[in-house]
């Protein structure tokens, strides 16, 4: 499990899909949706982010991780340092986010409070 979480925080930018995840490492690439959701969840208990359901097309369940800024994970980062340095999390996360993350997700996330408009046109401040 923990190299799921380790591969949701070093995909690039502040969102985590499953598919970004399978893409970050071939290990990873037959993780189930039940593995990442465990994985998540743990993140999220750990205050790495926050897990998003958001209901797509045809009442599809997408569930999406939205990572802190680099500056709010630091005691997180330090309470589990087998999962990421900061250096490395800070770089990850200021990188674009995958195109398979949608611009309708990024709205969503948008609308709902969970994302910043910079991060949708791809200006992602490490800071924020």
């Amino acid at each position: 499990m923990r190299d799921i979480m380790q591969g949701i925080l070093i995909t690039k930018g502040p969102l985590a899909i499953l598919r970004t995840v399978t893409s970050t490492r071939m290990s990873l690439h037959h993780v189930s949706i039940q593995q990442f959701n465990i994985a998540t969840k743990e993140l999220e208990e750990a205050n790495f982010g926050t897990c998003v359901s958001l209901t797509m097309g045809k009442g599809q369940i997408l569930k999406v991780f939205v990572k802190k800024p680099p500056l709010e994970v630091e005691q997180a980062l330090n309470a589990n340092p087998d999962l990421c340095d900061l250096a490395t999390y800070a770089n990850r996360y200021a990188a674009t986010s995958s195109k398979v993350i949608s611009l309708k997700v990024k709205a969503k996330l948008v609308a709902m409070g969970h994302l910043s408009e910079q991060h949708v046109i791809g200006l992602n401040n490490v800071g924020t």
